[in-house]
């Protein structure tokens, strides 16, 4: 584990905080307020507040650990980019209020203080809340990295 992927939720809305809405991205498609509502969809993932497929769980506890395993070793700053976004998760939208988006995500990263125990992961199953947070924070110091606000 890197350095960088032990940053807190508070280095993280720091770095939240001097993106602007022009920002543009190192690769991508995303805008910076798109990349701010995919975060934080993200994060609504990971909490249990989206459903998905049944086919989605059985990936997830067939050859989705393998997946997290592999992720879980890398630094944020070496996660492939690009990878194919799922229909849930990406953000079509253009009119996007950056500063709404800002202050949503922001808010909940803070929130991810409250988590603990286990959660109930829709595609990987019961997880740590250790594990999820690292998990959202490695997202989102990906897509912090894509737009250039985290120095290798």
């Amino acid at each position: 584990m890197s350095e960088i992927s032990l940053l807190s939720i508070n280095e993280i809305t720091e770095k939240i905080n001097s993106l602007n809405k022009n920002s543009i991205p190192r690769w991508g498609k995303m805008s910076s307020p798109q990349m701010l509502k995919h975060c934080s969809k993200f994060i609504d993932l990971y909490l249990g507040k989206i459903s998905v497929p049944f086919w989605y769980k059985y990936f997830g506890i067939t050859i989705g650990k393998l997946f997290l395993r592999y992720i879980s070793k890398k630094s944020p700053l070496e996660t492939p980019r690009n990878i194919r976004t799922d229909k849930s998760l990406k953000i079509t939208d253009e009119n996007l209020d950056f500063d709404s988006e800002k202050k949503v995500l922001i808010y909940k990263l803070i929130k991810l203080h409250d988590i603990n125990g286990q959660i109930n992961h829709p595609i990987y199953g019961s997880m740590k809340s250790e594990k999820i947070l690292f998990l959202i924070k490695h997202h989102t110091i990906h897509h912090l990295n894509q737009f250039n606000l985290i120095m290798n």
